[in-house]
């Protein structure tokens, strides 16, 4: 077991310095083949409307969130879409070594609380546009896919062990009522729907999908 461990994590080193250091240069023409490849649409949802996600690392509003979660330094010049890229990359470097079973290496639960803070970021720099913003399909499938993350996270760092400091523990549930709040807002305005997040969401947003009903949709003019 210690071998075949041993032989994964030296996988995943290997995959999450390529996926890095290629997110930087080639994100663009990735994010181009990606979309002519997979034909259902962004990774996010499998069971919504076509029409209504379209691919979040081109998203306008993450254009202008992104350099907020992901620090590149002042002096890197690298497009936003790769930005994403570098934060989706370090996410499934955690999830397959979660699968892989869990390293025994006390700054994974750090990594873990991280991506959650990374990911609440984001979707609350989304959630602090303009409401009609998520009307178009790219931004909301940003949105969808940073609110998923998020939530997937956050259920990782609240069963760590040991548990979380009680001050990091503090931050996310701060995040994680502000999403949920805005989470209502937009459920309300129609411009999210259940089938957007697909059959496999954090409870906290099917309560909210299932409770909350659409009183009009914003994005009907």
């Amino acid at each position: 077991m210690n071998l075949i461990r041993q032989f994964l994590t030296l996988i995943l080193a290997f995959a999450g310095g390529f996926l890095v250091v290629g997110g930087w240069i080639w994100a663009p023409n990735i994010s181009s083949a990606m979309s002519s490849f997979v034909s259902v649409g962004p990774s996010v949802s499998l069971f919504a409307d076509a029409n209504r996600l379209g691919r979040p690392e081109v998203a306008p509003v993450v254009r202008g969130c992104i350099f907020r979660v992901v620090d590149v330094g002042p002096d890197a010049k690298i497009e936003p879409s790769a930005g994403y890229f570098i934060l989706k990359a370090g996410t499934m470097q955690a999830n397959i070594a979660s699968l892989a079973g869990k390293p025994e290496d006390p700054r994974s639960d750090f990594r873990t609380v991280e991506l959650a803070a990374k990911w609440g970021e984001l979707a609350g720099c989304i959630y602090a546009q303009d409401d009609r913003q998520l009307c178009d399909p790219d931004n909301r499938a940003a949105m969808v896919e940073a609110t998923t993350k998020f939530f997937a996270f956050a259920k990782q760092a609240e069963a760590s062990k040991p548990p979380m400091p009680a001050d990091e523990a503090s931050a996310i549930r701060n995040i994680s009522d502000k999403l949920l709040n805005a989470l209502k807002n937009h459920r309300r305005y129609g411009t999210l729907v259940a089938a957007d997040f697909g059959s496999f969401a954090a409870p906290e947003i099917m309560q909210i999908m299932r409770e909350d009903k659409e009183t009009r949709d914003i994005c009907k003019r």
